[in-house]
C-alpha cells in the first residue's frame, strides 16, 4: 500500500477489556503496560478517546440510554494523550467491567477535531477503528439515507460504523451486523485494515481484519521516531490484535505495542463476541476474501 501524498489515513491503537467486576484498565494489563500503552501517544498522538460502562449518571451528552443500570459513556479529546492527565486517569483510575480505548495518528488530510475522534458513540453503542478505508466515499452506498445524512465528522472510520449501524435498524443482531458489514466491505477494501472495537450495554466485540494490510513504516519512518522509541511489535505485526483471558475470566484485545507475554493472536479475519454478562466468548471466522 502506498501512502500517496492525495491519499489519507487514520492508523491507530486499540485496547478494550470485558471483566466480571468494575476494574481499571491499569489493574487489567497489570505491571507497567497501562504507562506502555500511554507511551504510544509518542507516536499516536492526533487525539485519544474511550468509551465504557458506568451507572447512569445523566450527564448530557456524554451517554445514551441503551439500558436502565448501565450505559456506554465516551470521554474523547483532540489533542495528544502524551502527558495528558485525563488519559491517564481514564487508564489508571477509572472502574468499569468494560472499557475500550483508542490512540489516533492521523496523516495528511484528516482533520484532528472532536467528530473525527473515536470512539464513536451512537444509540449505545460505541465504535473504535484502526485502518483506512479509502475513498471513504464508497462506504456511502451501503449507509442508511437518514444515518449517512447525521453523519459529523468526514471519517472513513464514521461511515465504517455507520454500516453497521444500517444493518441493526435493518433488524440484524449486533454481532450479525458487524460480521456481514466486515463481509460486505472486505471485497472493496480487500489490502485494509477493519480492525475495530465495539461496546454496547451488553456485548464486546473486537473485529481482527487485517490479514492483507501493510505495515505503515513510511509514517514511522516520517514520525521522527527512533526505532528505540517505536513501540514494540510495531516494524513486524503493526495490525496483529491479540487477546487474553484472566484467570477470573476478564477477556482483554489489544493491537500490538504491549508486551504479548500470555497472549495469543486473534484468528485472521474474524471477529470475536463477549458477553458482559457471562463473559463468555464467540469467534467467527469470516470467508477468505
Amino acid at each position: 500500500m502506498n501512502h500517496g501524498e492525495d491519499e489519507r489515513f487514520d492508523m491507530c491503537r486499540l485496547l478494550g477489556y470485558a471483566a466480571p467486576v468494575p476494574v481499571t484498565t491499569r489493574s487489567v494489563l497489570s505491571g507497567n503496560q497501562s504507562a506502555v500503552f500511554q507511551d504510544m501517544t509518542q507516536l499516536h498522538k492526533d487525539g485519544w478517546g474511550s468509551a465504557w460502562l458506568a451507572a447512569d449518571q445523566h450527564t448530557p451528552g456524554e451517554h445514551s440510554t441503551a439500558d436502565a443500570l448501565t450505559t456506554v459513556h465516551k470521554q474523547r479529546s483532540p489533542e495528544t494523550g502524551a502527558g495528558s492527565l485525563d488519559l491517564t486517569q481514564a487508564l489508571a483510575e477509572r472502574l468499569s467491567s468494560a472499557q475500550i480505548v483508542h490512540l489516533r495518528m492521523a496523516t495528511d488530510g484528516m482533520a484532528c477535531h472532536a467528530e473525527n475522534t473515536h470512539p464513536f458513540l451512537v444509540d449505545g453503542l460505541a465504535f473504535a477503528h484502526n485502518g483506512s478505508l479509502m475513498p471513504a466515499e464508497t462506504i456511502d452506498a451501503f449507509v442508511e439515507p437518514s444515518i449517512l445524512a447525521g453523519l459529523r465528522g468526514d471519517t472513513d472510520s464514521e461511515r465504517y460504523f455507520a454500516v453497521i449501524r444500517s444493518k441493526i435498524a435493518a433488524g440484524h443482531t449486533l454481532f450479525d451486523a458487524v460480521c456481514d458489514t466486515v463481509a460486505e466491505l472486505r471485497p472493496l477494501f480487500p489490502d485494509a485494515s477493519m480492525n475495530a472495537l465495539i461496546l454496547s450495554h451488553d456485548a464486546l466485540i473486537a473485529v481482527h481484519a487485517s490479514a492483507d494490510a501493510e505495515v505503515p513504516h513510511d509514517l514511522f519512518d516520517a514520525s521522527g521516531l527512533s526505532e528505540a522509541d517505536l513501540p514494540q511489535d510495531h516494524r513486524t505485526a503493526y495490525y496483529l490484535m491479540r487477546q487474553r483471558r484472566l484467570d477470573d475470566g476478564t477477556m482483554i484485545f489489544a493491537s500490538s505495542g504491549l508486551d504479548i507475554v500470555g497472549w495469543e493472536p486473534l484468528p485472521a479475519e474474524s471477529v470475536t463476541r463477549v458477553d458482559l454478562a457471562t463473559l463468555a466468548t464467540e469467534t467467527r471466522v469470516l470467508s477468505p476474501v
